[in-house]
Formats: C-alpha cells, structure tokens, sequence
C-alpha cells in the first residue's frame, strides 16, 4: 500500500549475512557484529503505511464483529435478544461504509483496488481481504436492508423484495466472510519482514478476537441506547466479556512468543497507549464495570454497560494503532531483523 512492494517490509540493498564483515565505514557505529546493516543501511524499509490502514481494520473488524454477535442472537438468542440485537446489523453495514475508501485511499488509485478483484488468490492476505472486504460489505448491507423492511423503516413496493431475501444464508455467509475479514489483517501484517508484525503466528488471531470485543461491545451499546431488557444486556455482556478474556489471552501469548521484539511497543514511545489504553481501557476496565452491572438494574446497569462498551471499542482502535506504530519503529531494529531472518 502506497509502496511499489507488495509489503511494507521488502528489502532495501541486499543486507548482508547473518555476520555480516564491516566494509568501509558499514557496520560502524559500535554496534555489535551481526546487528548492522549494509553501508548503515537498514535492513529492512520503514512501512509508509499512514492512519487509513489501522483505521481501516478496526471499523472492518468492529463491523464483522457486530454482525457475528447479532447472527448469533438469530440462531440462539430469545426472542427479545433477537429484537434488540439485531441492531447489530445496521451497526456492520455503517462500519463497512468508510473501509473501502479508506483502503482506496492507503493504495492510492482506486484502479488498484479494482485490480485485486480481478483474480482471486486465497494465499494472497491482500488479494484474500480485498474479497472478503467486497464480500462482507455487500452480505452485510443486505441484512441491514432486510432488518429494515422487517422494522417498517422500508415500506410501500420496496419492502416486498427485503421479504424474498434469504435471511439466514446471508447470515451464514456473512459470518463465514465477516470472520475472514477481521482476522486477515493480522495475518496480512505478519505476512511482512517487519520484526513486530512478524515475529508472533498469533497476531491474526488476536485482531479476530479484537473484533469479537468490539464488535458485540457495540451491538450492546445500541441494546442499552434502546433501553433493552436486562436478562438481554447480560447476554451480551458476558459474550463481550468472554471475547476480552479470549482477546487478553491470545494478546499474552503474542507478547511471549515476541520476546524483545515487543519492545517498541511494550516500553517505547507507544507503551502508554498500549499498556493504558488497549489493555488498560480495552481490557480490565470493562471487565470490571461489567461485573458491576451484573449487581445492578435498570438505568443503573445500561450505564455500566454502555461505558464498557464505550471502553471496549477505544481500546480496540488502541490496539491497533499502537502495534502499527510500534512496528514502524521495529523496522528500524536491526538486530530484530537478523533474528526474524535466522528463524
């Protein structure tokens, strides 16, 4: 994206082995041998992926999570949890709307987008996300159009074809595409030579589990906005609390299986708004106001639960904002370089 290289990570002059020999005036400086590169080159090319991107995959996550959890509430929920959670899906579709112009304008030329379209490469995170996003924008749009002819929001002609939609093989599909879409993007930074993004097999996994957060976070915000029914805002609490837990999980195994490659997020400049702000706001604090509510009733616990929720999706966009910050700064960490280069 806005690189003439598939990935931000594509290397700049060849660097040299895993030891590499200093050659007038390369590997000075003091460093250690092995941690240089070419002529002081780095090893690798900082990404110039701007704020599109991990704005991009949060709006995109945060939509197919909202979609998933209100599937669910179709399939298993009671009937007052499929009323209200069914919101979910005006909630994907509005999230889905900024992604392709944002994408389109990380790439650049919207031909570009078009060009991924093209063929279809499922071994390709880019090619793969560019037809999940396609995919799951339209499934997603088309069950709002149908939640809204079943609301009366469309009336007269134009709600008889809503009618003739096939409601729960959008649904399926939908989640099938939605879950693609949430996960790919972790997948797609891991895909790189950036130290940070590459380091961990983890970090598709943990962007999924992101989504989930988020995602029911905001079909809950919407449920307490309407004044839903309390045994219905404790459903949907205890599935935005299992998909922290899950997501806080998979974040420590992405830490551990880092080891010092974490550190420009863990105790660099972006250490605040990961520690605070995604672990901090995203993940203890809305456990905790969650455990309140479930003592309280009424406008006591939408409170509650709507500033979880409010806590939640800020901590989801923490998350991605500061792993894609931090891995910048990881580019630039030679030794990290020869290490990810050596596994």
């Amino acid at each position: 994206m806005k690189s003439n290289s598939p990935h931000p990570g594509e290397d700049l002059p060849p660097p040299l082995p895993k030891s590499p020999s200093p050659a007038r005036g390369g590997g000075q400086g003091g460093g250690s041998r092995g941690t240089q590169g070419y002529y002081d080159y780095p090893v690798v090319r900082r990404p110039v992926w701007t704020w599109e991107v991990p704005a991009y995959f949060w709006l995109g996550g945060m939509g197919a999570g909202a979609f998933v959890t209100a599937s669910l509430a179709q399939t298993f929920g009671s009937a007052e949890d499929r009323r209200i959670a069914a919101d979910g899906y005006y909630v994907a579709a509005g999230s889905l709307v900024p992604c392709a112009p944002l994408l389109i304008a990380d790439l650049g030329r919207s031909d570009r987008f078009h060009h991924m379209l093209r063929i279809f490469k499922p071994l390709s995170p880019m090619n793969l996300g560019a037809w999940a996003l396609t995919a799951f924008s339209a499934l997603s749009v088309a069950r709002a159009i149908a939640r809204a002819g079943e609301t009366g929001l469309i009336r007269g002609p134009l709600a008889a074809p809503t009618r003739l939609l096939p409601k729960p093989v959008i649904e399926l599909a939908g989640t099938l595409s939605g879950l693609v879409l949430a996960g790919y993007s972790g997948v797609l930074l891991a895909s790189t030579n950036i130290p940070l993004w590459a380091r961990s097999k983890l970090l598709g996994g943990l962007f999924m589990a992101s989504a989930m957060s988020s995602g029911s976070a905001a079909v809950t915000l919407q449920a307490a906005r309407r004044g839903a029914p309390d045994a219905t805002l404790h459903r949907l609490g205890t599935l935005e609390s299992v998909a922290s837990l899950g997501e806080a999980a998979i974040l420590t195994g992405y830490l551990v299986q880092s080891g010092k490659t974490a550190r420009p997020l863990t105790t660099g400049r972006f250490a605040a708004p990961f520690w605070l702000g995604a672990v901090g706001t995203g993940a203890v604090l809305p456990l905790l106001l969650h455990q309140f509510a479930r003592r309280r009733n009424g406008r006591s616990r939408r409170s509650l639960s709507s500033a979880a929720a409010i806590c939640t999706i800020a901590g989801s966009l923490a998350l991605r904002w500061s792993i894609f910050e931090a891995g910048k700064d990881s580019s630039e960490d030679q030794a990290a370089s020869f290490e990810l280069s050596s596994v």
